[in-house]
């Protein structure tokens, strides 16, 4: 079954933080079963069939890849490409080399800003369709239209998409964990669907809960995931939720938490409890792949992507929100978003690195573009959300944490090894001094080994206020640099270049004026509630992030 074929044609329409009327499912989808139009379904006779109700299912991801945007389903947001895209557009790592994305790469965002409105907008309209979806499913299993399986494996995929689009929304738009202030608030928690108006007025008495309450919620809709998930979905093990995803999304919230032991204890649980490589999972069968491109190049059939979110030739993040569009600088990409020299002149960057590959160099204005992404004319890739090489990186920054640091070595260099092509050069307990040095080196291969999936502003946010690597808040950007000429504050000055070269100089002459370090003291930290939801929801008006 080819889902995103399907996508499109079952969406409904939840109005952003879920706070209007709306249908369950609309149009109809003539390609996977003969249906009459969705849109005359019931909320109940939309789970009166096995085949409406794994239509169903499907529509939950629907709404993960792509949230309507200004009435159209492109961009992909909250999943299909928006989350990546916005997360290195708030790191140091990825230039701007157009307006596109200057609100957020600035940092001047405000409460009707697009990027930051369409990304909460978004993601609750998909919580609004997972918790639709997760009381119509119950009530097919009550009516015996689905088996007990059935009913368990989507009650954990609903839960799973739940938790994610909830942590989402946590980097984005409150504090980190160990970060106190802005009234400790966290996320709005809806766990029943709102698509009446007794249910909207029920809805709109629902304030923010706090940081540690929301984490509770995600932890608990993912251990109760986990135990219902099966090891596998045969139809797409890739972007079905299963057992390992729900386990290795948890490495990630308990890393977010510091909650150092819990991350040991579910990494465990994906690597066979060894303590040397190679690690591999019994759960997903999951692996490193031998090289660092196959989790790209073979993006819909690999051991190392635990989840991805689908996209396809026919429905993408499309020409404006495609990571494809936007990273690539292949015919067809529009090569906006490009890998800044932060990162590629890195001494941790070797220069017979493997994921140097990874990178496509365009001689004319002597930069390098990420290139994981691969076809910007058909924009098809999946959106990668979670890969074994992360669930081996969380458990080595614990490990380190814990006071294990050959555990933590052996784990760094799994990831690291796999693409080094002289394995002499591999690190040894005697390559860092210090603790410090060991989390620094961890640090830097997670900016290297994620570049390009979005990842970077997830560390950047939990490391906020870390004891030993702290971000300290949003990173000083370099502008667009040429090697004939400096884009720098919108103006042209006689350039430098700035081709690869192993530990090179990252010159402040580089960096703008108008993207400079912001504390995470600073309301810019953290992106407001949009003002559509302070009009029409009076609670969440009077909890409007500080500042804002």
């Amino acid at each position: 079954m080819i889902y995103n074929n399907i996508f499109k044609n079952i969406s409904s329409v939840a109005w952003a933080a879920v706070f209007a009327v709306a249908p369950m499912l609309s149009s109809c989808e003539k390609d996977v079963v003969d249906l009459k139009p969705v849109a005359t379904f019931s909320d109940i006779s939309a789970f009166t069939t096995p085949a409406r109700c794994e239509l169903s299912m499907i529509g939950a991801y629907d709404a993960a890849q792509c949230g309507s945007y200004g009435g159209d389903y492109t961009r992909g947001y909250p999943f299909g490409a928006a989350s990546i895209i916005q997360g290195e557009m708030r790191g140091e790592d990825m230039n701007l080399t157009a307006q596109f994305y200057k609100i957020t790469y600035t940092s001047t965002y405000s409460v009707t800003s697009t990027n930051n409105t369409y990304m909460w907008e978004t993601s609750f309209e998909c919580i609004n369709r997972v918790n639709t979806v997760l009381k119509g499913e119950a009530d097919a299993f009550a009516n015996k239209v689905i088996t007990e399986d059935v009913s368990n494996q989507y009650k954990g995929e609903c839960l799973f998409l739940r938790a994610l689009t909830y942590h989402n929304l946590m980097i984005h738009y409150a504090l980190p964990y160990n970060v106190e202030g802005n009234n400790s608030y966290g996320m709005p928690i809806y766990l029943t669907p709102v698509n009446t108006k007794a249910e909207i007025a029920e809805a709109l008495k629902i304030g923010r809960s706090s940081v540690k309450d929301t984490y509770a919620q995600i932890l608990k809709d993912l251990n109760e995931a986990e135990s219902l998930l099966p090891n596998s979905v045969a139809a797409n093990r890739i972007t079905r939720a299963c057992k390992g995803a729900a386990i290795a999304l948890k490495t990630r919230i308990y890393l977010h938490m510091r909650d150092w032991a819990n991350v040991e204890k579910e990494a465990a649980k994906l690597t066979k409890d060894a303590t040397v490589a190679p690690f591999s999972s019994a759960i997903g069968n999951y692996t490193l792949e031998s090289s660092p491109a196959t989790p790209f190049t073979s993006y819909s059939d690999n051991s190392e992507s635990i989840f991805s979110i689908e996209n396809s030739s026919t429905d993408n993040g499309d020409v404006n929100g495609a990571m494809a569009a936007m990273m690539s600088v292949r015919t067809g990409g529009r090569a906006i978003c490009t890998s800044s020299p932060t990162l590629y002149n890195s001494s941790y960057w070797l220069g017979d690195d493997k994921r140097r590959s990874l990178l496509m160099y365009q001689a004319s204005n002597d930069y390098y573009y990420c290139d994981k992404y691969q076809n910007p004319v058909t924009n098809q890739e999946y959106a990668p959300i979670i890969r074994y090489a992360e669930v081996l990186l969380n458990y080595s920054e614990a490990a380190l944490r814990l006071g294990n640091k050959p555990l933590a070595l052996e784990l760094l260099n799994a990831v690291r090894n796999r693409s080094l092509a002289d394995k002499t050069k591999a690190y040894t307990a005697s390559s860092f001094a210090t603790d410090k040095d060991l989390l620094t080196a961890i640090l830097w291969e997670r900016r290297i080994e994620f570049h390009g999936e979005g990842r970077r502003w997830e560390d950047i946010h939990r490391l906020a206020k870390d004891d030993l690597c702290p971000s300290g808040g949003i990173p000083a950007k370099i502008e667009f640099n040429n090697a004939k000429v400096l884009y720098k504050d919108g103006k042209i000055v006689p350039g430098t270049g700035n081709a690869f070269v192993v530990n090179g100089e990252v010159k402040s002459a580089w960096y703008s004026s108008s993207a400079k370090f912001i504390p995470y003291t600073d309301k810019r930290f953290i992106w407001p509630i949009p003002q559509d939801d302070l009009l029409r929801n009076p609670t969440l008006a009077a909890q409007q992030n500080a500042g804002w």
